[in-house]
C-alpha cells in the first residue's frame, strides 16, 4: 500500500480524496490535515510517500506548506489540488508530480493515481544472490551487480550522494553540505538544489530497491547504507585488522586487490582531497609490506608489478626505490635498477631540487 497524506482546509474535500483513494484499492491515507502546520508537524512520524496539498489555505499557503515538507522529507511526492491554475509554474518548480483543478474529475484523478503507483512499484531488482555495490576507490559508480550502473541526473546529485556516503553513519549539517558542494551558489538557490538532490536520490535508491539503504532527514542528513556493499568500506575494515596484526600475504594481497584505483578518482572534489590521500598512504604501506614477503618467497615479478605501481602513484617515496633496487639487485637486474636510479634521480632533482640519499645510490655499488 501507498502511504498518502491529505491536507485541505476544506472538510468535503477531504473526504472527497479519502473516498478516491480508497476506492482505488492501493492507498492508505495515514492522515488528513485541515491545518497544514499539524500536517507538516507529522510528517516525519506518518513517513508518507505522497501528499495531495491544497494552495489556498489560511494558515500558509500550499506552495510554502509544500516547500517545508519538502524539507523535512525529501522523497515525498506532492500532488497539489486547487481551484487555482496560476500557480501551476511554481508547483512544478518544486519537482510536484502533478496538479489536479478542483472540482475533482474522477477520470483525471486516476490518471495521477496511475502515475504514482507505476513510479512507487517501478524497482530495477538484483539478479539472484548478486550484491548491489558502490565503488569509491578508482571511478565512483553504484549498481548491481552484472547490470548497468545509475546514471545521475546531473554532476553535482552523484557528488552529493558521494558526500553523503564519505560521512556514511554520521549526520552532516545543511550548512556543511552547502558549503562543500554549492560554496559559490546563492544560498536560496543552494538549498532548493540540495532539496532537489535528495530528492532524485531517494527515488533512485528506491527504484533501485536496495534493502536499508535510506538517507534520513532530521535538522541533518544520515545516509546509512544497508544490504550496499561499498569498496572503501571494506578497504577501511581490512586496514583496521592489518593494524591490530594482521599481517599474512592472504590479507595484504587482498587489500592490494581492492584498491582499484585512488579514492573517487577523476573528479575534482576538494572535501575528499585529504581522505584520498591518508587511503593511498594506507596502500603504500600495505604493499611496501606485502613486496617484501613476495621477495621472501621468491615471487619476484609480483613484488616489481606492485612496486611499480605504486612508484607511479608516488614517485618520491625512498622505501619504494630502495625495495626496487634491492630486488633488481637480489635477481641480478643491474640494468634495471640503473634505469630506474637514474629515473628517480631526474625526478628528485627536477621537481624537487634535490639530490637521491646516499644510502639509496650505496644499492647499485657505483
Amino acid at each position: 500500500m501507498i502511504k498518502a497524506v491529505l491536507i485541505d482546509d476544506e472538510r468535503p474535500s477531504l473526504r472527497e480524496l479519502e473516498y478516491l483513494l480508497k476506492e482505488d484499492g492501493n492507498f492508505a491515507v495515514v492522515g488528513m490535515f485541515i491545518n497544514p502546520l499539524e500536517g507538516i508537524d507529522q510528517i516525519n512520524t506518518l513517513q508518507p510517500q505522497v501528499v495531495f496539498l491544497d494552495i489556498h489555505m489560511p494558515q500558509l499557503k500550499g506552495i510554502d506548506a509544500a516547500s517545508q515538507i519538502l524539507d523535512k522529507c525529501p522523497w515525498v511526492d506532492v500532488i497539489f489540488v486547487t481551484a487555482y491554475d496560476q500557480y501551476a509554474i511554481e508547483a512544478f518548480e518544486l519537482h510536484a508530480l502533478d496538479y489536479i483543478l478542483k472540482p475533482v474529475k474522477k477520470e483525471r484523478f486516476d490518471k495521477t493515481l496511475s502515475r504514482i503507483i507505476k513510479k512507487n512499484n517501478y524497482t530495477i531488482s538484483p539478479i539472484t544472490g548478486e550484491k548491489f555495490k558502490i565503488s569509491c576507490l578508482g571511478n565512483f559508480q553504484a549498481g548491481w551487480e552484472g547490470q548497468a550502473p545509475i546514471k545521475w541526473r546531473s554532476e553535482k546529485t552523484k557528488e552529493l550522494f558521494a558526500f553523503l556516503l564519505h560521512h556514511e553513519g554520521r549526520e552532516v549539517t545543511k550548512e556543511k553540505i552547502l558549503e562543500a558542494i554549492w560554496p559559490d551558489t546563492e544560498v536560496v538557490r543552494a538549498i532548493h538544489q540540495l532539496h532537489n538532490g535528495i530528492y532524485y536520490i531517494r527515488k533512485t535508491l528506491d527504484k533501485y530497491d536496495v534493502d536499508g539503504t535510506r538517507i534520513a532527514v532530521e535538522g541533518s542528513y544520515l545516509l546509512k547504507l544497508g544490504e550496499a556493499e561499498t569498496d572503501v568500506l571494506l578497504f577501511k575494515k581490512y586496514i583496521q585488522l592489518i593494524s591490530k596484526g594482521e599481517s599474512s600475504l592472504e590479507a595484504l594481497a587482498r587489500v592490494e586487490a581492492l584498491y582499484s584505483g585512488d579514492y573517487l578518482e577523476g573528479v575534482d572534489w576538494m572535501w575528499a582531497d585529504l581522505e584520498r590521500e591518508r587511503l593511498l598512504m594506507n596502500y603504500i604501506e600495505v604493499v611496501l609490506k606485502l613486496s617484501q614477503i613476495y621477495i621472501q618467497n621468491k615471487k619476484f615479478d609480483q613484488a616489481e608489478e606492485i612496486l611499480l605501481k605504486i612508484f607511479k602513484k608516488n614517485p618520491y617515496l625512498e622505501d619504494t626505490t630502495k625495495l626496487l633496487l634491492k630486488l633488481y639487485k637480489h635477481i641480478n637486474k643491474r640494468n634495471k635498477a640503473i634505469s630506474h636510479f637514474m629515473g628517480y634521480k631526474k625526478i628528485l632533482q627536477e621537481e624537487l631540487g634535490i639530490e637521491p640519499e646516499e644510502d639509496i645510490q650505496s644499492f647499485l655499488e657505483i
